[in-house]
């Protein structure tokens, strides 16, 4: 019970000091360029489902959801509930609004663009975004010049 409570004041506090409640509430990370945005949602129920490898950023209003239990609403059908590990690999950026869902890993070096959903596994150096998720490219240097060239022209517009 008490993991919980970390929990929920790690998604209230700002960065740098949820970290300290998201770690004594049982997910998986090492204190190493973690950043976690503002009022993101970890889920409550499992925190120790959530691993967050190195130099990972995740923005503001990210859910990180390990369960799913629909058994207290939804009465007249049996849907059974489940939960399933959540891993982000090293060098991830979650964007804001972003929800990533049960049984996900996150690929080393990808990009998740803002508001995605994403329900399924990212292979390294993925751009994803949309819901339902999308590969929009894989990320290289060339590409990665390429968002950079649209991201400043997107700035000057």
């Amino acid at each position: 019970m008490y993991k919980r409570i970390f929990v929920i004041l790690g998604n209230y506090f700002p960065p740098k000091l949820n970290i300290f409640f998201y770690k004594l509430a049982g997910i998986k990370f090492n204190y190493k360029n973690i950043w976690i945005g503002n009022k993101c949602y970890i889920d409550t129920q499992f925190p120790s489902l959530i691993e967050i490898n190195d130099n990972v950023c995740i923005s503001s209003n990210v859910s990180l959801i390990a369960h799913f239990d629909p058994t207290m609403s939804i009465q007249n059908h049996f849907i059974k509930s489940y939960k399933k590990k959540i891993i982000i690999k090293e060098g991830v950026f979650v964007g804001p609004g972003s929800i990533i869902l049960p049984g996900v890993i996150i690929g080393k070096n990808s990009f998740i663009r803002a508001g995605s959903v994403i329900s399924k596994s990212v292979p390294d150096n993925s751009l994803v975004e949309g819901n339902p998720q999308k590969i929009i490219l894989k990320l290289s240097k060339k590409n990665s010049s390429l968002i950079n060239q649209i991201n400043k022209r997107n700035l000057i517009n």
